[in-house]
C-alpha cells in the first residue's frame, strides 16, 4: 500500500514537471526530487514499522570476535522488515540514523570502548575509534544487504584521513600495527 502511494506521488510529480511551464521546454525530475521521494518512502516505511512495533533490533547475547562476525550478528539481530527499511535508505544513511541509539548499544555491548578481542581486531584493521568502528560496520552491513561492495578500504581511508587532518599520528600508529602483524 505504501509503495503504491509513493508510486502515485512519483507519477504525479513526473506529470507535473513535464506539463508545467512552456510546453516546448521539457523539464526533467532532478536528482534532489527523486532523493526526496525516496526519503519520504523510507520515512513512511519506518513509521509503519513502529506502528506494529517492528522497528527494533534483537538483543546482543555475545561479542563477535571479528569484522565478519559483526556483520553476521547484525543480520541475526535484524528482522526482514527492518532489512527492507535499511535497503531503502541512501548509502550511509543507516549508520547516521542509528549512530546514537543502536550504534551506542553496539559499542557498549560489543565492548568497543574496552579491551575486547573484537575491539583489538578492529583496531588492528586500522579502525582507530569506537565510533568509527560502528560506522564502518553499519555502513558495511547496509551495503551487504543491498548486494553492494562494502568498499572497506575506502571506509578505512576516509576515517584515517579524518584523524590525520585532526592531528592524530595515524601514520605512525598504522606503521606500528603493520610491524606487529609481521
Amino acid at each position: 500500500m505504501l509503495r503504491q502511494i509513493i508510486g502515485f506521488l512519483f507519477t504525479l510529480l513526473l506529470i507535473w514537471s513535464c506539463n508545467s511551464g512552456n510546453n516546448q521546454e521539457k523539464k526533467e525530475i532532478t536528482e534532489a526530487q527523486v532523493d526526496s521521494l525516496q526519503r519520504i518512502e523510507c520515512d513512511n516505511m519506518l513509521i509503519e514499522l513502529s506502528k506494529v512495533e517492528a522497528d527494533t533490533f534483537g538483543e546482543v547475547k555475545s561479542i563477535p570476535s571479528d569484522f565478519e562476525g559483526c556483520l553476521r550478528q547484525l543480520d541475526s539481530l535484524t528482522s526482514n522488515e527492518m532489512k527492507e527499511w535499511i535497503k531503502c535508505l541512501p548509502d550511509g544513511e543507516f549508520s547516521r540514523y542509528v549512530h546514537h541509539g543502536f550504534g551506542m548499544y553496539l559499542r557498549n555491548n560489543w565492548g568497543l570502548w574496552g579491551d575486547t578481542k573484537l575491539a583489538k581486531n578492529l583496531y588492528e584493521m586500522g579502525i582507530l575509534h569506537p565510533d568509527d568502528m560502528t560506522g564502518i560496520i553499519l555502513d558495511s552491513y547496509q551495503r551487504r544487504i543491498k548486494g553492494e561492495d562494502i568498499r572497506l578500504q575506502e571506509q578505512l581511508k576516509y576515517f584515517q584521513d579524518y584523524w590525520h587532518k585532526n592531528g592524530m599520528p595515524v601514520d605512525s600508529i598504522l606503521q606500528k600495527l603493520n610491524k606487529q602483524e609481521k
